[in-house]
């Protein structure tokens, strides 16, 4: 009798650890389909970045129908501009108000909740990897 007791308890947690396992295969199958979808079609850009350095400068990006964004130091300036596609969905072009180039930006990452992304610039006053804050831009009005 006991030992039937065992064999019961021992196919109820091997069923339990099958199902624990398979949730965190399809988990991590989902994360991984996620990466490889943003890197073919492009993460979200929308956001909030700020700069690894304690005085960096903070970038909001809003790619809807105007693809806006701005930079802003830690001295209160800001330019801003349009964001001009580029061949890589996840590469833009930099543009100032004026329409001229001025720099670049990469979103080499983003998380699925959009929470989490490394950005890198490149922009007439200088190169900076940023991280994603929040995914809503907040620009300056000036």
């Amino acid at each position: 009798m006991m030992g039937r007791s065992y064999a019961k308890i021992a196919a109820v947690g091997l069923a339990i650890g099958l199902a624990m396992a398979l949730c965190a295969s399809f988990a991590t199958y989902r994360s991984e389909q996620s990466f490889i979808d943003g890197a073919e079609n492009g993460f979200g850009i929308d956001g909030m970045y700020v700069s690894d350095g304690a005085t960096g400068p903070s970038m909001a990006i809003l790619a809807g129908e105007d693809m806006e964004w701005q930079i802003c130091n830690g001295d209160g300036s800001c330019m801003s501009g349009r964001l001009a596609a580029t061949s890589d969905p996840n590469s833009f072009d930099l543009l100032d108000d004026d329409g001229a180039d001025c720099g670049s930006v990469h979103l080499s990452y983003a998380s699925r909740d959009g929470m989490d992304g490394i950005l890198y610039v490149s922009h007439e006053t200088g190169d900076f990897k940023m991280r994603r804050t929040n995914r809503v831009p907040a620009f300056i009005e000036e």
